[in-house]
């Protein structure tokens, strides 16, 4: 099969979306929901850098695409892949491993060493292809559904003297070091601050101190956060936030997502458990180291 593989620009953008939406029809998550929109805040969210994404062109068509973020992650730049698609007709032929090989080309020539990207564990030929090309398991990640109908979030009460409110972004950092665990790319506080569009966060204060943070993207219907300070965990907060946020939606929204749980964090999960909170998917963090130099 002959296709071209070129960078993106941009002005590919409509043609992406049509693509986006094509690729993913059969996936085994709904991705119906996504509008043109949508779509584009999440990757500005996750700063995605057109110039160094990659497409597969048949003649005009487009039919495979690359998307990667670029940013900071551990302290030096990385790049993540924020969605890789293929047209069904086209699977099965190399054609992710052909875009792979461009966008890493790429990177390594703007010295970004690490690549990153996540997939649902039961996609067992794109985590077979991720492997192949060097790939490694870096983490796994619970994707979680509430029921609001089922949902036992409307009764959580914080403890005394704790107070939930909306807060601004300016606060984010001093939320930031709540967690026990680094956020994923898609939910980390640097996504939260791109988000483009609306996006909700609350503070849980006790006194003059904050305890708690949660962050919710209408966009998307996700719980992008929940963190609470270790000293006054347990103590119902992660609760009265789950209570503000959903008390929040309108009525039109009847289920809430909490996306890429670490599953070394038995506490959250378990209390996302006692909230009504079921598995939907669950995903690998993984991620390519990037030799300097050109491959040989």
């Amino acid at each position: 099969m002959k296709l071209r593989y070129a960078h993106l620009s941009r002005w590919h953008y409509p043609q992406i979306f049509t693509t986006f939406m094509e690729a993913f029809a059969d996936y085994s998550v709904s991705m119906s929901y996504l509008t043109r929109e949508s779509l584009l805040s999440r990757w500005v969210k996750n700063a995605v850098d057109f110039k160094a994404s990659v497409g597969a062109f048949d003649g005009a068509r487009l039919v495979g695409f690359t998307m990667l973020g670029i940013d900071d992650w551990m302290g030096s730049p990385a790049a993540f892949d924020a969605g890789t698609g293929i047209v069904k007709g086209y699977r099965g032929f190399g054609v992710a491993p052909e875009m792979f090989d461009l966008a890493v080309e790429g990177l390594r020539a703007r010295g970004i060493p690490t690549l990153l990207l996540e997939v649902i564990q039961t996609n067992r030929p794109a985590v077979r292809t991720y492997r192949k090309m060097g790939f490694k398991v870096t983490r796994e990640f619970d994707c979680l559904r509430l029921s609001l109908q089922r949902s036992q979030a409307r009764g959580g009460r914080a403890g005394n003297g704790v107070t939930v409110e909306a807060v601004g972004k300016d606060l984010l950092p001093v939320f930031e070091g709540f967690a026990d665990w680094r956020p994923s790319w898609e939910t980390g506080f640097r996504a939260i601050a791109r988000v483009p569009d609306e996006v909700r966060l609350y503070g849980a204060r006790s006194g003059a101190a904050w305890v708690g943070f949660a962050a919710y993207y209408p966009a998307l219907n996700w719980l992008m956060n929940v963190s609470i300070r270790p000293s006054h965990r347990r103590h119902g907060i992660a609760s009265a936030l789950l209570q503000r946020v959903v008390g929040d939606l309108g009525p039109e929204v009847d289920a809430l997502k909490l996306i890429n749980v670490d599953r070394s964090d038995a506490g959250m999960l378990s209390w996302a458990s006692a909230m009504g909170f079921e598995s939907y998917a669950r995903q690998f963090e993984m991620a390519l180291t990037i030799a300097a130099g050109r491959q040989g």
